[in-house]
């Protein structure tokens, strides 16, 4: 790094042994289609270009001598072998299946395996869709539901562009009526007080991770972790991925520096030496000495990271003309005597159904150029070209790739670059006696090219499946030199050389069998590694002195990462990520607020539960007790609302498990709590999964809003013992035309929800979301009525509603042409009739701005959101006194502004103060904010 902060040019030399190849992104293993989609970097914002470099042609007399050398004549097939050798046609009878080989990849990363023909995805996005049983855990393709706001994730706008998608935030309706603020004894809200600049005083607002305590006995984190690519280079081997937290994707990259044998967390920051933006995924990971580069996303863009050690990582920053489109796909990265090469795909369509190979060149892993396929000029007959390999050996790159229809490899091919990846030309890749006919891996070592290909034959009377390894000096001519054979072999999954040697990993049912050679002839089994269902590894990197494998495991309750460690006897080497200072954080979030008789509670989760905190000051808070059922133990619950009134409290969420059961809890006193969401006391609607979304108490009793499938859901009590569905209002939904609501308020008007609805959809008009509000007198009987779009959005929803006396303001967030804003709609006779009020903008046409709460006081009201300026969000504030008439404020401060992401998620007045609860988080991690001022 120069002294004035920014990095050293990253410009990799070719040493004497070929770099390391870097193991690429995740994808399941077979026979199940790989989820290569999870992975795409979208549109990145900015990459420059490079000029071809000139490469010479390597001098023959440097070139050390391989083991690969071709002999003349060229290969030639052997003379038919003994019986227990391979044969020409050894299946006769009976053969061998090999057409699962040919039906499934060769390796189980990089590329999605054949017949994967999902729609191209936005890794940002990491929401489930409407009425899914997801809850908050990556799926095998989560998408960005543009049909309907999620309602399982506090998702937060794509950075640095956000989409045209609406998230849910970590409060969801959270509405008290007036009566139960009055029977608080709550002191109203006069004015907002502010510094000696006008802005918010942010004294009283703290981290509260302490606050809010977890619960020591629980057996998770509550979070999903990942580890999406391995590689080495020397003794150095970085994994890299990361967790999904509440608001986003925290990226990590794991680095050893003794050959495997112990990690730790590196160092990631911005080129001026401040904090990296949050919610970055790295994805594809490749080193040599001096050296490195990982890609990922970052929102719906493209982002690169370099390092000279593995240690510390620089996070670039985006740049224009970008050569990252919005349907390409990376697979996997190289370095290369001229820097580094990477390999993929892209769909014009973006449905996979036109696929066609893109190669990109770096000189130093900044700024890259676009190889298209017409200037590739590589094609396979009988479909569609992917290009899911690459391997490089003194400025000499091989790429693979494969057509596949349907589930099976049509064909494949294999091609050669000798000037850096500029110009190609396709070799043959010849088929010893017994090969299966497709299917192979390949790498690179410093003495030559490797490919490993399936093979069966006949042995002892029983047909035995093995790999064929297949060497070259050059890429071009080649010759057999080994086997990969281990008891219950049944596929190759991946091929990784380095300086160190090289190794395999082969499928063997539930676990995955280890080998390693010193030079791709002689092969022993060096261990294996469990993979049981739910278990995938995305990655394989090798050293002198250890095999190590990257991926995750969704067998339990949440997500994990997993890094396996053998050495060359294949004795496992103890790696603890839960032990490793900050690779793993618990979940601890703090989704709303509410306060009734003398008493504040908060809700969220704690390690994947459902959970509740009770306080009586404000200051001080207990965690909520069980009893005669829980608050939702178990993995990636959620609770999302609470309100207090005569009867007790009621909190509700989303419930993991079991999926698709609403999540509702009730109290007397907001410390102990009973589970009734699954009792026949609360009724199920008629699609039997529901999600509460948000709650309120009123002078006719509670009221609970959420959705239930494509349908709104509401049900109502009068004394949380027994509970009604609410019927009318055009709650129900359809797949293309749903409805759901996301707040509700209750008062002496009645009972008010808000959301949205699907309009019919039109070639004319896609984007069909409507702002929605239903009205009940009791809670029982609903009417719907939709409102206008607010001025210059193409779609908008509803989040929240809050109410003083009879004036009510619903307020959420619009799409425009600009992008995300706030908006709001007033009523001054109890949610009858509705007018658009002006909320003041918060800056430029680059700032994202969306509803993150709200409340009111018995004279005022306050708005939340969050303001995306850049790669950055604060706290706003909207206040008014008569819901009419409205003025901007900008806290700052700790939980408020700053570096990172900060959010308020719920508010309440309690004890004559303001008081809200939300979540910072950046690079480093998450943890809760509290926040109170007094009330004027």
């Amino acid at each position: 790094m120069t002294e004035d902060g920014t990095p050293d040019e990253v410009n990799p030399s070719n040493s004497a042994g070929a770099p390391d190849d870097q193991s690429p992104q995740y994808t399941p293993p077979p026979p199940s289609p790989p989820d290569w989609d999870r992975f795409s970097p979208g549109p990145a914002d900015a990459f420059g270009m490079i000029a071809p470099p000139t490469v010479p042609a390597p001098d023959a007399a440097t070139v050390a001598p391989s083991p690969y050398a071709p002999q003349p004549p060229p290969y030639q097939p052997p003379s038919p072998p003994s019986a227990d050798q391979p044969v020409t046609d050894p299946f006769n009878p009976p053969p061998p299946d090999l057409s699962a080989m040919s039906a499934l990849p060769a390796h189980t990363f990089g590329m999605p395996g054949p017949g994967t023909q999902s729609p191209e995805q936005s890794l940002a996005e990491y929401e489930p869709a409407i009425g899914s049983d997801e809850w908050s855990r990556p799926t095998s393709s989560p998408m960005t539901d543009i049909s309907a706001p999620s309602a399982l994730m506090y998702s937060r706008p794509s950075k640095p562009r956000r989409v045209l998608s609406p998230r849910v935030l970590l409060a969801v309706g959270a509405g008290i009526a007036v009566a139960a603020l009055i029977a608080g004894g709550i002191v109203a809200l006069s004015g907002v007080h502010t510094s000696k600049k006008g802005a918010l005083s942010a004294e009283d607002a703290r981290p509260a991770g302490q606050v809010f305590a977890l619960d020591p006995a629980a057996a998770t984190d509550g979070r999903d972790q990942e580890l999406n690519g391995v590689a080495s280079a020397g003794s150095i081997v970085v994994a890299t991925g990361g967790e999904f937290g509440t608001l986003n994707y925290r990226a990590e990259f794991l680095v050893s520096t003794d050959g495997g044998r112990s990690f730790k967390l590196a160092n990631v920051r911005a080129p001026d030496g401040g904090e990296p933006p949050y919610g970055d995924t790295p994805r594809a990971i490749a080193g040599t000495s001096g050296a490195w580069v990982a890609l990922g996303s970052s929102g719906g863009g493209m982002v690169s990271w370099t390092s000279r050690d593995g240690q510390n990582w620089i996070r670039q920053p985006p740049q224009d003309n970008s050569p990252f489109g919005p349907h390409d796909r990376i697979a996997r990265i190289a370095a290369t005597g001229s820097g580094f090469i990477a390999v993929g795909d892209t769909s014009a369509k973006g449905d996979l159904s036109d696929l066609a190979p893109v190669v990109w060149l770096s000189s130093n892993g900044q700024r890259w150029e676009r190889l298209p396929a017409d200037r590739l000029k590589m094609s396979l007959p009988g479909g569609h070209l992917s290009l899911i390999d690459v391997a490089e050996r003194n400025n000499t790159i091989l790429a693979y790739g494969w057509s596949a229809k349907g589930d099976k490899i049509d064909s494949e091919g294999v091609w050669r670059s000798t000037d850096g990846g500029w110009t190609w030309s396709q070799v043959n890749v010849p088929h010893p006696p017994g090969s299966a006919p497709t299917g192979m891996c390949i790498t690179a070592t410093p003495a030559g090219f490797l490919v490993a290909r399936n093979a069966g034959r006949f042995k002892g009377g029983k047909v035995e499946f093995y790999a064929t390894v297949l060497g070259s000096a050059d890429g071009q001519r080649w010759t057999p030199v080994g086997e990969i054979s281990l008891p219950g072999y049944k596929l190759i999954l991946r091929l990784q050389g380095s300086a160190g040697g090289v190794a395999a990993t082969v499928g063997a049912g539930d676990k995955e069998l280890l080998a390693r050679s010193a030079d791709g002839q002689s092969w022993q089994a060096a261990g294996s590694v469990p993979a049981p269902t739910g278990r995938s590894f995305n990655g394989l990197a090798v050293t002198a002195g250890t095999t190590v494998l990257a991926g995750r495991d969704t067998s339990g309750p949440d997500a994990n990462s997993v890094l396996e460690v053998r050495d060359p006897q294949g004795q496992a080497v103890p790696v603890n990520l839960k032990g490793m200072v900050g690779a793993v954080l618990p979940d601890q979030t703090v989704s709303a607020v509410g306060s009734y008789g003398g008493r504040t509670v908060a809700v969220g989760s704690a390690n994947g539960a459902g959970a509740a905190w009770a306080s009586t000051d404000g200051d001080q808070w207990t965690s909520g007790k069980l009893s005669g059922g829980d608050l939702g133990a178990g993995g990636h619950k959620r609770l999302l609302a609470v309100a207090g009134g005569s009867a007790g409290w009621v909190a509700v969420g989303r419930n993991g498990t079991p999926a698709g059961k609403p999540l509702v809890n009730t109290s007397a006193d907001g410390g102990t709590w009973q589970s009734i969401g699954t009792t026949s006391s609360f009724p199920a609607p008629p699609s039997g999964s529901a999600t509460p979304m948000a709650v309120a108490w009123g002078p006719s009793g509670y009221v609970i809003a959420g959705e239930s499938g494509p349908s709104a859901a509401i049900w109502h009590s009068t004394d949380l013992q027994s509970w009604q569905l609410g019927t009318g209002g055009d709650l129900t939904g359809k797949s293309d035309a749903r409805r759901w609501m996301r707040g509700v308020v209750a008062g002496t008007f009645g009972d008010v929800a808000v959301g949205a609805l699907e309009a019919p959809a039109s070639p004319q008009n896609p984007l069909r979301r409507r702002p929605a509000v239903w009205t009940s007198p009791d809670g029982g009987q609903w009417a719907m009525q939709q409102l206008p779009l607010p001025q210059g959005s193409a779609e908008a929803w509803l989040d929240r509603a809050i109410a003083q006396g009879g004036t009510l303001v619903a307020t959420g967030t619009a799409s425009t042409s600009s992008g995300l804003k706030a908006f709001a709609f007033f009523s001054s006779d109890g949610g009858k009739t509705w007018q658009e009020v002006p909320l003041p903008s918060t800056g430029t046409q680059q700032h994202e701005v969306q509803v993150t709460a709200a409340t009111a006081t018995p004279r005022g009201f306050v708005i939340a959101g969050s303001d995306q300026q850049g790669l950055q969000e604060d706290v706003v504030l909207w206040t008014s006194r008569d819901g009419h008439s409205w003025q901007l404020e900008r806290p700052h401060g700790t939980g408020l502004s700053g570096p990172g992401d900060q959010w308020l998620s719920g508010m309440t007045v309690f004890g004559g103060r303001l008081l809200a609860v939300g979540l910072t988080a950046s690079s480093r991690g998450e943890q809760p904010t509290l926040w109170h001022r007094p009330v004027q």
